[in-house]
């Protein structure tokens, strides 16, 4: 599976410590159930891109895979 090489970058790695608090919030363990990877993706790459980092998700990154 595709990861997106940007998650190797300390901009990257800097940005996810401001976010991953949100996230965590925003997607608790117990909200957890079918498609809640996307709205957590999508999330994740609205808040990514408000500190200017293009992110793809796993799901852009590989097409031929679905995901739940």
């Amino acid at each position: 599976m595709l990861r997106d090489p940007i998650e190797n970058t300390p901009e990257y790695e800097t940005a996810m410590q401001t976010i991953q608090p949100q996230l965590d919030k925003e997607f608790p363990p117990e909200s957890s159930g079918l498609g809640t990877c996307h709205r957590f993706w999508h999330r994740k790459k609205e808040l990514l891109q408000a500190k200017g980092i293009a992110w793809q998700s796993p799901a852009e990154l590989n097409p031929h895979i679905r995901f739940d």
